[in-house]
């Protein structure tokens, strides 16, 4: 699992010359780890008659570098033929399209992350101290 403090390190370290892309950053980050990237579409919209839900696609694969622009991932799919989950192809992603990254670590995938603005309200209970919070 990627930490707090490690990020702030190569945070450090890329501004001593500010050469690193955004994709290079990544690959330093999540070198070898299993990540999870939000391209910002939906791969599926359930839509009943008063609720439309829908569901983020997601890229699955694990870091394997970065050129340039460029994050390469050894990314994971579902084969269609035995229906089970393979790795193997390398997926090249330009980092223009990437609008979220998540490590693939069991504390929560990218669409347990999407909050409604009234769920934001939690935060203040759940984790900033000494706020006061009034329930609505």
């Amino acid at each position: 699992m990627v930490t707090e403090d490690f990020v702030l390190g190569v945070i450090a370290d890329a501004n001593k010359d500010r050469q690193k892309t955004f994709a290079e950053f990544i690959a330093t980050v999540y070198q070898g780890k299993f990540v999870e990237i939000y391209l910002g579409d939906s791969y599926e919209e359930v839509s009943t008659e008063q609720i439309s839900t829908s569901y983020p696609a997601v890229f699955c694969g694990k870091v394997v570098g970065a050129y340039r622009e460029c994050l390469i991932l050894n990314s994971v799919y579902a084969n269609s033929g035995t229906k089970r989950l393979e790795m193997g192809n390398l997926l090249l992603i330009s980092e223009r399209a990437i609008r979220g990254l998540n490590e693939i670590d069991g504390n929560g995938v990218m669409e347990d992350m999407f909050l409604r603005s009234r769920e934001s309200l939690d935060i203040l209970e759940n984790f900033i101290p000494n706020q006061p919070y009034r329930k609505r």
